[in-house]
């Protein structure tokens, strides 16, 4: 009865998915503030220039893997909601995931199931991804490579994980947590299961970015890799580091900059990679090194909410925050999200001078994220 009630939800939550995707054709024709991501469109035109056999960088801010111009080909020659209607699907394979992971860590049915439709129905996963944004795949890879892991299958999740990488840059902080959670009475040298991971994965990307180098040239390399690393985006955004972006953004990047502004990311990433270095706890290092890359990095948007959104299913089972303490925390980040979104709006649609205002929501929504984070950390049942 139970798999049968998990199976009704997820086909609920696909047709939710679906019906906002379509209802997004008639949104985006309708109203000033688009409902479909631009990023979406930038897909779409990747996805064009492959049909016609040209290189996917030959459109304009295109800075992703050729693979994923390649998976929404069909956009072009199905139906232009064919990415969103997969996205949508990718969702509920996560769900399943979530679900089968969870069975490893002995919970019960009812949180396994609670904890699956936190996902399927969470505002932000289900907008997110019918919006048309890709890091829902992402997030896919980077949950069948933690399943394979828990399985102790570290070739296939050496592979999975350079695939994950190949795809979006950011599941390369995890891959200090897995490795750390493979050591074996603190020995130094590497054992057996961390050189099969690692060599796994190493070979495997640098196999994915020599064959798209073969294809593609230098401009895979630079819009897919490099600029990742030397971006300096000053447009509003999130992040706290944006105001300082911004206002220097004709000024060329300093390397003392670049320094100071991912030197505490980094800190924490392997603090949190060496706190919970064990194979049980790799679900939670996991989570608080997504909640840090996105509360730290130089650029955040509300996809990358994605990353950490994901792995929190895995860990509220361990979670022992009062009701009354998790409804304050989310109302806060609800509250200081809700006041940089009216800032935003004022600036982009309105026109109005808010730059000022975005800058002080931003360091709202930081202190709130740093509060959110620190109090999970404490509550954690280890």
């Amino acid at each position: 009865m139970d798999k049968l009630s998990f199976k009704t939800h997820c086909s609920l939550a696909f047709l939710l998915r679906v019906t906002l995707a379509v209802y997004s054709n008639f949104h985006d024709k309708t109203f000033n503030v688009p409902y479909t991501d631009v990023d979406y469109k930038v897909f779409t035109d990747a996805a064009r220039h492959m049909v016609k056999g040209d290189s996917p960088f030959e459109r304009d801010t295109y800075r992703y893997t050729p693979l994923l111009a390649l998976l929404l080909t069909p956009n072009i020659f199905v139906h232009e909601n064919f990415g969103k209607i997969l996205f949508s699907f990718v969702d509920v394979l996560v769900a399943i995931l979530i679900r089968r992971i969870l069975t490893r860590q002995n919970c019960s049915d009812k949180l396994k199931l609670i904890c699956a439709l936190i996902w399927l129905y969470n505002p932000f996963t289900v907008i997110i991804s019918t919006r048309g944004n890709a890091d829902s795949v992402a997030v896919l890879l980077v949950m069948l490579t933690l399943d394979v892991f828990q399985q102790d299958k570290f070739v296939l999740s050496g592979l999975l994980h350079a695939l994950s990488i190949h795809f979006r840059l950011y599941p390369i902080a995890f891959s200090v947590p897995m490795y750390f959670s493979l050591n074996e009475k603190n020995h130094l040298l590497p054992n057996k299961n961390q050189l099969k991971l690692v060599l796994t994965c190493v070979f495997s990307i640098a196999f994915l970015t020599i064959a798209n180098y073969y294809f593609y040239g230098y401009k895979y390399l630079y819009e897919s890799l490099i600029y990742h690393v030397i971006r300096k985006d000053t447009k509003h955004n999130f992040s706290v580091y944006f105001y300082m972006l911004y206002l220097t953004a004709n000024q060329p990047p300093s390397i003392i900059e670049k320094i100071f502004t991912f030197l505490p990311q980094l800190t924490l990433l392997l603090m949190l990679s060496y706190k919970f270095s064990q194979k049980s706890e790799l679900p939670f290092a996991m989570f608080t090194q997504a909640m840090v890359m996105v509360t730290y990095n130089p650029v955040l948007t509300s996809q990358y909410f994605f990353w950490y959104l994901s792995l929190l299913p895995l860990c509220l089972p361990r979670f022992r925050l009062s009701i009354a303490r998790s409804l304050c925390l989310c109302s806060a980040w609800i509250f200081s999200q809700g006041l940089w979104l009216l800032a935003a709006y004022l600036l982009e649609f309105r026109g109005l001078n808010t730059f000022t205002y975005i800058w002080l929501a931003s360091l709202l929504f930081f202190a709130v994220n740093v509060k959110i984070l620190n109090d999970i950390i404490v509550h954690y049942e280890y």
